[in-house]
């Protein structure tokens, strides 16, 4: 409850300080300003009401209304930047003589440059958010009996905001590049479970070679376990769930755990499970471990001499400037890192949560080839 609390105050201050800012730079009057805050505080609370809108209402009415209210906590996220930035400006060219500051825009002229710049870049984040770029990684190891490609896929979030079309292209994305084993690393699923039949039979289609696994990400949880397992069952994705499992013929051993799903103090939780199945793993295959947070590499994986760590979670930080707040609390962030011949790969993923853009932080579906290496 404090969390929601939490981020409520912080979401309406954020309007607040927005249409301050708006009635200061329009020269409005005491009634407008009051009336503005009123709405900022109507609009505090449509992510909240967002959530509560019953599941028996039709879908487009529904995907119009979640569309809506994201997108908007996209646009107030860059307006209350910008905003805080001319106003710190304004307050630092104080300092200096009037008439090295007329350059500086005000009033109408500056409300018009943030409304533009807005614009410019909640568009471009719309538009960048749906395209997938390919980080590509080769691994050579006398483990593997023959070469085998992996696609890696993170954090979908598929809900009632996920278009069908999207699936479909993702799901020929991830055909085109020839995959011989697919992994998902988590919050394949975001709201509205019952829902997703449909686009889980898209996914089942993908049918690699060597099939299709994942583990559980938070938001697995967070909408119910069970209408989770149902949907990876309909899309055909092997759940690992604190388990091993070996390829057959390929000399690869699969390790997936699920993710701590309440937060920060289960930090270690993935290296502890990870002890747990110590005896089952098999130094003789390319062991590949399966996680939602890049959590238990370091502390755990490297020291056992794990192969390939994968995850996803982070999204970069998705929207800039969040990949510096990110960064406070993971490490390893995104892309590749290497300890000793120990691996890990931290995807940004291929969907978005919360607002629909990427900006700063691409989406990816990752290429992983392991190369059979004679010894």
């Amino acid at each position: 409850m404090s969390f929601f609390i939490i981020a409520a105050l912080v979401y309406f201050s954020m309007h607040a300080l927005v249409w301050a800012r708006i009635s200061a730079q329009l020269q409005l009057g005491r009634r407008a300003a009051l009336l503005g805050m009123f709405v900022a505080g109507l609009l505090t609370v449509t992510p909240f009401l967002a959530h509560f809108i019953p599941p028996t209402w039709p879908q487009p009415l529904v995907r119009t209304a979640w569309w809506l209210v994201y997108c908007w906590i996209g646009v107030i996220f860059y307006l209350f930047w910008l905003q805080l930035g001319t106003h710190v400006c304004e307050l630092v060219l104080r300092l200096f003589p009037a008439a090295w500051r007329t350059w500086f825009p005000r009033g109408k002229q500056q409300l018009q440059a943030v409304l533009i710049i807005t614009t410019l870049v909640v568009g471009y984040g719309l538009y960048a958010a749906t395209q997938w770029h390919v980080p590509r990684l080769t691994i050579p190891s006398p483990h593997v009996s023959r070469d085998v490609r992996i696609v890696l896929v993170s954090d979908t979030h598929f809900g009632v905001m996920t278009w069908q079309a999207w699936v479909e292209r993702l799901a020929a994305f991830i055909r085109n590049l020839e995959p011989d084993l697919v992994l998902f690393a988590g919050d394949q699923v975001n709201d509205h479970p019952d829902w997703l039949a449909p686009k889980a039979a898209v996914l089942a289609d993908i049918n690699p070679p060597l099939g299709m696994f994942g583990v559980l990400g938070n938001h697995e949880f967070y909408v119910g376990l069970q209408t989770s397992r149902v949907f990876h069952d309909q899309a055909q994705i092997r759940l690992l769930r604190n388990e091993t499992l070996v390829l057959p013929e390929t000399g690869i051993q699969l390790i997936g755990i699920d993710d701590p799903a309440w937060g920060f103090k289960d930090r270690g939780m993935t290296a502890q499970v990870l002890e747990t199945l110590t005896p089952e793993l098999l130094p003789n295959h390319f062991q590949i471990l399966v996680t939602h947070r890049p959590w238990g590499w370091q502390e755990k994986a490297v020291l056992l001499g794990i192969d390939l760590q994968v995850a996803g979670h982070t999204h970069g930080g998705q929207i800039f400037p969040f990949r510096w707040f990110v960064r406070t609390h993971y490490k390893h962030l995104a892309g590749h890192f290497q300890q000793q011949e120990s691996h890990l790969f931290v995807t940004t993923g291929a969907g978005t949560w919360g607002p629909p853009l990427r900006v700063g932080a691409r989406p990816e579906v990752v290429v992983i080839d392991l190369i059979r290496q004679r010894e």
